[in-house]
């Protein structure tokens, strides 16, 4: 008999995601045997939103519940899931992320043929407007796709070895969990063939800046990333302190780092590399782009240590 799924999903005010989701759920070739949303007190309807769609297209004998956990973040979502699903395996989505049709097929596939504890399905990040183009080229690459939690599949017993997610994380949960991971249980399986799909990047300025001064912030709380933080800490004021003196040389370098930031490395993430041909608008909006998103992660990097230090305890 194959092994029983229980898929976990967290969320919050994802009411303009959700039918993309339940909608590819349904067409999924191997469904889970259990669903168990979590709502971290969601204002817009989502648990409705799930409930009903579970009374009109809801599967024979399979279930489906939404869990209620105000305040919430992904990590503790996840862990009530976890610890609340009847399942051998636990997979993970997070809403607002599309599954290919055979995604979970894949992963059960992949799990069977490796015997291995844990399966990491991969994302690709894509999007359709110049704007939201730029952002996903300067961060994940447009096109690319990276192995993430919210795509993969775990034996229950992972998590009496490894640990549950960290809850007091809003952002970088995944990534310390997966060093855990890691840890016990060496080098992570990969099924490229296990592919879901994330699009919804932040449409304004403001939203950018946000997102990413968060994510560092709590990147730093996580204990991750922590070389490219000690870099960016030394690199960012040096380059505008070579901007400020206003020679050539200075207005040189600054320029030399826009066009590394914001043209090449873009182009080093995506696939195709020409990401911006439908979108040749996309490719100037990331130069000024790629060093609001470095002003961005700098502020949330000195937050986070901010935090960190207040919270150790004095020395006697």
């Amino acid at each position: 008999m194959r092994p029983s799924i229980s898929l976990v999903v967290p969320m919050l005010n994802e009411a303009r995601t959700l039918p993309d989701l339940l909608s590819a759920l349904t067409a999924q070739t191997r469904r889970p045997d259990e669903l168990i949303f979590v709502d971290a007190g969601s204002a817009d309807g989502s648990a409705d939103l799930v409930r009903q769609w579970w009374a009109s297209e809801g599967w024979a004998g399979l279930g489906c519940q939404v869990l209620s956990l105000p305040g919430a973040y992904p990590g503790a979502g996840r862990n009530a899931g976890v610890r609340a699903a009847q399942g051998e395996w636990i997979a993970f989505l997070d809403a607002g992320i599309d599954p290919d049709s055979q995604w979970l097929e894949q992963l059960e596939r992949f799990s069977g043929l490796y015997a291995t504890p844990g399966v990491f399905g991969v994302c690709r990040f894509t999007a359709d407007k110049a704007f939201q183009r730029a952002i996903c080229a300067l961060s994940n690459g447009q096109g690319a796709v990276h192995p993430v939690v919210p795509a993969s599949i775990f034996k229950r017993e992972v998590f009496g070895v490894v640990g549950y997610f960290p809850e007091n994380l809003r952002a970088a949960e995944d990534l310390a969990w997966v060093a855990r991971y890691e840890m016990q249980y060496g080098v992570r399986a990969v099924c490229e063939d296990a592919q879901v799909s994330y699009r919804h990047f932040p449409g304004t300025w403001r939203g950018v800046v946000r997102k990413w001064q968060m994510a560092e912030y709590f990147s730093v709380l996580a204990g991750m990333r922590t070389r490219q933080q000690l870099v960016l800490l030394i690199a960012l004021p040096t380059l505008y302190a070579a901007l400020l003196t206003g020679t050539p040389w200075g207005v040189g370098v600054y320029s030399a780092y826009l066009l590394l930031r914001g043209v090449v490395d873009p182009i080093r993430r995506s696939r195709p590399r020409r990401w911006w041909r439908s979108h040749p608008r996309a490719i100037i909006i990331a130069i000024p782009l790629g060093a609001v998103l470095d002003v961005a992660k700098f502020v949330g990097t000195i937050r986070g240590w901010l935090a960190r230090r207040r919270a150790q305890p004095e020395c006697p």
